[in-house]
């Protein structure tokens, strides 16, 4: 952990954020979701992830584009569980572009033509990125342009100037149907445990020492992450995912897959009800995928 330096990037915008839920018919989980129910039962939908794409691993943002990551790793979630839980026929495509959804958070979503103003975004942007404008993906040939790994000098670029626009037809082939907002544990425990990721921004900070991989909440940080596990029992809480990659030191949750060990932690009910005050955390659902080119083609690896 020496030399160790977080970077963050969440700038709270509650008036857009509150337009945006304006524009949605159903902007809260309750109204999206009225039947939706816990299932009360432990669930880590890191699982599915590392199924659709066994060679996972988080990588750690370059510039103040926590927005970017957090939403893009959620929607990788989604889609995975989109294949595996609801049988979607559909090819897992690679994973998202941190700098297509934090360019299109910061630029399109905005409906600006060009964001100078220093780097990051909000949630509420980053989720009409998603619904609004797509995704893209690392390894797809964009006519003939391939983007193999994350780039700060990208996201820096395309936060500043957008997505470029001969790549926004493609973005606008795989866009998450539903965003919903959260608001507290309860919300988040009904959404993990049907396989709807939560991309959470908050101000709340964490120690960066884990103890059996639960993380205790000290300072504050102006960040984005994702949620993708609950657990239940005598310590409720959920699994937030960071993107400085393994970041954190101390003692792991060994019964997590490895990828995720030193990448993220739980955190407690009581204090992901205060990450969610600010009313700009969302669940996404209904991400339309990429055709598969077999039946679908990633039976023979893991049935």
């Amino acid at each position: 952990m020496a030399g160790f330096v977080p970077l963050f990037g969440y700038e709270a915008d509650p008036k857009g954020s509150e337009k945006f839920l304006a524009s949605l018919k159903t902007p809260t989980l309750a109204e999206a979701g009225p039947a939706l129910a816990s299932a009360d039962k432990d669930t880590f939908l890191g699982h599915y992830l590392l199924k659709v794409n066994p060679h996972w691993q988080r990588g750690a943002q370059a510039i103040g584009s926590c927005v970017g990551w957090g939403w893009s790793l959620s929607v990788d979630v989604l889609a995975s569980c989109d294949i595996l839980l609801r049988g979607d026929r559909e090819s897992f495509g690679g994973r998202t572009i941190e700098a297509g959804t934090y360019g299109f958070s910061r630029v399109e979503a905005r409906g600006q033509k060009s964001n100078n103003g220093g780097d990051g975004s909000y949630g509420a942007a980053a989720a009409k990125a998603v619904t609004r404008f797509g995704t893209l993906h690392y390894g797809q040939s964009y006519d003939g342009k391939v983007f193999d790994k994350p780039s700060g000098t990208l996201e820096k670029e395309w936060g500043r100037s957008g997505v470029p626009d001969e790549l926004e037809p493609y973005a606008a082939q795989h866009k998450v149907a539903e965003v919903t907002l959260v608001q507290n544990f309860g919300d988040v425990a009904k959404a993990i445990t049907n396989g709807y990721p939560v991309a959470v921004c908050s101000n709340l900070g964490f120690s960066m020492t884990l103890r059996d991989g639960w993380l205790k909440q000290m300072g504050s940080w102006a960040h984005c992450q994702m949620i993708l596990g609950v657990r239940f029992g005598d310590r409720p809480g959920a699994f937030v995912e960071n993107s400085w990659g393994d970041c954190y030191d101390g003692t792991v949750d060994a019964a997590l897959p490895v990828q995720f060990q030193r990448s993220g932690g739980w955190v407690d009910a009581d204090v992901i009800d205060k990450m969610l005050k600010g009313d700009d955390s969302y669940a996404i659902a209904g991400y339309t995928g990429f055709e598969p080119t077999q039946l679908p083609n990633w039976t023979d690896i893991y049935l």
